[in-house]
């Protein structure tokens, strides 16, 4: 232990702190715009808060499609990064593009063409369902915006160029909020539109988040566009099979990942459209917390990646523990402050239009202590393992947790012993429980640690 702390030098706190702050804050910061959105729909009933909440679930699984694919980049790009190959970092960009339009497509038409047959999977309630149509219809199209976004996100913090997407995604929070507002309330002379308002104004803001992030980037970091040379190279049989090994199974397992989240919301939906507000107010507020810790997920898949694609393995193994042992004490920290501030939660939740008060509470504390877990496993799954593209493993244990323990569990509990919302949910925890032993004794075997890119010079092929 004391040999590994001296390996804790100046430069992993640099790095940890370049990278990981300004990605846990951009998370953060678009998690809390998820809390005010579904605070401004709340006013108008459960009814347009479940739509609300559901229309962003929606989005949030095709968001994690996304970053499945968007994983390769990340993965490879870092790597490629450490072996001071900037050929390959574009050529990923250039397939991360490819494959995340493929993928996303098909989805995007559906919300446009059938809205209806996807939202009504969480609930048929008359107020509820044509709100969350309207909402998929309206937001469906910015998928394509996100799809521009994330791989390009993913490349520039995979190169060390965190802070330019935070900065543009804190802006972009403030434009949502301030479209919300006017035409969700409909103020300043703007038309009212309630739910649909809060569809065009988040809609308009990915536009706005998009286009600032193109122009930002190729100005100043153009070598890292795709050239028509690199899009040929991307063909090439070899790299196309290195970025397939890498993305297939990474998309793979975030599409199962996601869909396993909304059969979540599928059973939660079945207890009725108060248990569905509930988590739909909730969730996004329990995302801010998770997103505090997401850059330490992505600070440990940046540097041990770019440490493994210079073979600097021993200091691999030496720091890979830290980055999941300093988010999980910080977390445990923050469930004990949640714990502590009840009172303070408990009146805030009475501003709002949840007629279900004690178990509203009682869900936040849940949500607060099972964030240990879920930190313990997003930094552990998705830093530690992934740097190494230990892909395999990491949907071994995602999937095997949520569906072979965590929805087999709410399902019965929730549907056929009929259990309240917030023992459903506690129960649900013991996924992430399971993870944590798997994880654990995979980080230890070190099998972890694969050098992708060693014979990188096949880029160039």
């Amino acid at each position: 232990m004391t040999n590994t702390l001296r390996h804790l030098d100046r430069d992993f706190w640099s790095k940890l702190v370049s990278i990981g702050f300004p990605v846990s804050l951009q998370s953060a910061m678009f998690s809390l715009l998820g809390v005010v959105d579904i605070f401004m729909v709340g006013q108008l009933g459960e009814a347009a808060t479940a739509a609300v909440g559901v229309g962003n679930r929606v989005f949030f699984f095709n968001l994690v499609v996304i970053f499945g694919v968007s994983s390769a980049v990340s993965v490879l790009a870092s790597q490629y990064y450490g072996a001071k190959n900037n050929t390959g970092i574009r050529v990923t960009l250039a397939q991360s593009w490819i494959a995340a339009l493929l993928v996303t497509t098909p989805f995007c038409i559906l919300y446009l063409v059938a809205p209806q047959s996807v939202v009504s999977l969480a609930s048929d309630d008359v107020q509820y369902l044509p709100l969350a149509s309207e909402y998929l219809l309206l937001t469906g199209a910015s998928l394509f915006l996100t799809v521009a976004v994330v791989p390009l996100e993913s490349t520039l913090r995979a190169v060390g160029i965190a802070k330019m997407p935070t900065y543009v995604s804190l802006v972009t929070i403030v434009v949502n909020v301030i479209l919300n507002a006017l035409l969700i309330f409909g103020m300043f002379g703007f038309p009212e539109l309630g739910v649909a308002g809060a569809a065009i104004g988040t809609s308009l803001s990915r536009l706005f988040q998009t286009i600032t992030l193109f122009y930002i980037a190729r100005k100043n970091q153009l070598w890292l566009f795709p050239t028509l040379s690199d899009l040929e190279l991307g063909r090439k049989v070899a790299n196309l099979k290195r970025y397939i090994k890498i993305a297939a199974p990474m998309c793979l397992q975030t599409t199962f990942w996601g869909a396993g989240t909304m059969m979540y919301n599928i059973i939660i939906g079945q207890l009725g459209v108060t248990s569905l507000a509930t988590i739909s107010l909730l969730l996004p507020i329990e995302g801010v917390l998770i997103s505090a810790f997401l850059g330490f997920s992505v600070a440990a898949s940046i540097i041990l990646g770019n440490e493994i694609g210079a073979k600097q393995y021993q200091r691999v193994e030496q720091t890979a523990w830290w980055y999941v042992i300093i988010s999980t004490g910080l977390a445990a920290i923050l469930a004990v402050f949640v714990l502590a501030s009840t009172p303070y939660i408990e009146y805030l939740l009475s501003k709002s239009t949840l007629t279900d008060l004690d178990t509203a509470l009682n869900v936040c504390v849940i949500m607060a202590f099972g964030l240990v877990l879920k930190v313990f496993n997003m930094v552990g799954i998705g830093g530690v393992l992934k740097s190494g593209g230990d892909i395999n493993y990491t949907i071994f244990i995602d999937l095997f947790g949520q569906w072979g323990v965590g929805i087999p569990l709410a399902y019965y509990t929730g549907l056929i012993l009929g259990w309240p919302l917030d023992w459903v949910l506690s129960v649900m925890l013991l996924d992430e429980a399971v993870k944590v032993v798997l994880l654990t004794q995979r980080i230890q075997s070190k099998k972890w640690i694969n050098n992708l890119v060693e014979d990188s010079e096949i880029i160039n092929a």
